[in-house]
């Protein structure tokens, strides 16, 4: 028999029960749209994390570590410590920022300034952290999405760039009122003392103006020069060589002690390109000092999405195996509600291979179907997802939130492929037992 003919009667009997396949399709399409629905959602969790860093700053960039955060960094990856000597290890200083930023390949070097302040207007405060940075942090990403005045322009000046959130915590209501206003950052900051009677730390007041307000973000896009309220580097730095801020006011203290001057926690440096990523690393390392970058960790990332994505899938699959086992029973029902027919077709010269062939086809126009419409089905019920999600982080005042669902084209063909195969595994028990059928003894039945 020529597969239009094995064609045309799959069709026909699709035709003769149209509400049996449709249910039956009804089943692959929510196993399909369940299964899309799912997986997309890890493809967008990927694409946001792992795809998305490698074309972001984040793979140009890496830091240099203080001795607190290396060890804390060799700890996490239970390592032992190279440092024999302490003592020789270079201090991360300002000398040695300058000695990084004249290497081959870096495009910019920026020390970990950050330090515990008070911001007061009005008689309102606020609590934080202030970070030093420069204009050449303001292409990236946060900061590049600043819609309500500007970032620095400047190293100098008393200029700060606030959060929405901290501008509202600061009586600014909407937060872009606050451009122009002066607030006043309050540090607690090391001094000499000349008598017992005297403190060895004072409290300073300098008074700022706001000249930018960031929109709060769902996410920071993993930058690592994003630290929230900013200003100047040049006038974060003397605050923070003299902040009481824990552990780096005493590393400071003994830094001071050692001639090293005070240490930085870390440096952030970007270079241009990835060859220049693994020179410049390997120059600082010779040093004696420790690095890290986000590459390091890229395969535990990849791993940890690569078994999300497995268990969404197996969730996925889990329906699409209850609908199979629909479409199989469904067939055997056909099989025996069709034995006259099929003795007939026999009859007449029909061999087991054609009756096998116009059974498998049944099913795979079941799994294509259902397949397709499943889809439309999974992108349907993600952009509702979507339509939620965007406005629950709306109400919570989170403009940006990014896309968290993909549909790269292996999803897209592989669905469809995946609800053909098991509409075909499911077919072919009933399709063998169509087969086998007796057409004399089906006839004499009929």
């Amino acid at each position: 028999m020529p597969w239009r003919d094995v064609f045309q009667i799959a069709f026909r009997s699709v035709g003769q029960a149209r509400l049996r396949f449709t249910l039956t399709c009804l089943g692959v399409l929510i196993a399909i749209a369940t299964l899309v629905a799912m997986v997309s959602f890890g493809a967008g969790l990927r694409e946001q994390t792992v795809d998305n860093l490698e074309v972001r700053e984040v793979f140009t960039s890496f830091q240099i570590l203080g001795s607190g955060r290396a060890q804390t960094l060799r700890d996490y990856r239970e390592e032992e410590s190279s440092e024999t000597n302490q003592t020789e290890r270079p201090s991360l200083n300002e000398s040695l920022v300058k000695r990084v930023s004249q290497l081959a390949g870096v495009v910019s070097v920026q020390e970990d300034i950050r330090f515990p302040a008070r911001l007061e207007r009005n008689g309102k405060s606020y609590l934080t952290r202030i970070r030093g940075a420069g204009p050449h942090v303001a292409p990236l990403s946060p900061y590049s999405k600043i819609t309500q005045g500007r970032f620095l322009t400047g190293t100098q000046g008393r200029e700060i760039v606030l959060t929405v959130r901290v501008a509202r915590r600061l009586g600014f209501d909407p937060p872009e009122t606050s451009l122009g206003q002066t607030i006043d950052v309050l540090t607690d900051r090391l001094r000499r003392v000349e008598s017992e009677d005297e403190l060895p730390f004072e409290t300073v007041r300098i008074p700022f103006d706001v000249v930018g307000v960031l929109p709060r973000l769902l996410v920071t896009q993993r930058n690592p020069f994003y630290r929230g309220v900013v200003i100047p580097l040049d006038e974060a730095r003397p605050l923070w060589k003299q902040s009481l801020s824990g552990r780096s006011a005493l590393t400071a203290v003994i830094s001071q002690e050692q001639g090293r001057g005070r240490e930085f926690d870390s440096v952030d440096v970007r270079v241009k390109d990835l060859v220049s990523l693994e020179n410049v690393r390997k120059e600082v390392e010779s040093w004696g000092l420790t690095t890290f970058a986000i590459a390091d960790e890229m395969k535990r990332i990849q791993e940890a999405f690569m078994i999300l994505e497995v268990i969404l899938s197996v969730l996925g699959t889990i329906a699409l195996v209850v609908a199979s086992l629909g479409i199989a029973n469904v067939l055997v029902m056909s099989v025996l509600e069709r034995r006259k027919v099929i003795g007939i077709m026999k009859a007449i010269g029909g061999t087991d291979a054609d009756v096998r062939r116009i059974f498998l086809v049944e099913a795979s126009l079941a799994g294509l179907l259902g397949g397709l419409l499943g889809l439309l089905a999974g992108w349907g019920l993600t952009r509702i997802a979507s339509v939620f999600i965007v406005r629950y982080f709306a109400r919570n005042g989170i403009l940006e939130v990014p896309e968290l669902f993909a549909y790269p084209v292996w999803l897209l063909a592989g669905a469809v492929a995946f609800a053909v195969l098991f509409s075909l595994l499911s077919g072919v028990l009933p399709a063998n037992r169509a087969a086998r059928v007796d057409p004399v003894e089906a006839l004499r039945q009929g």
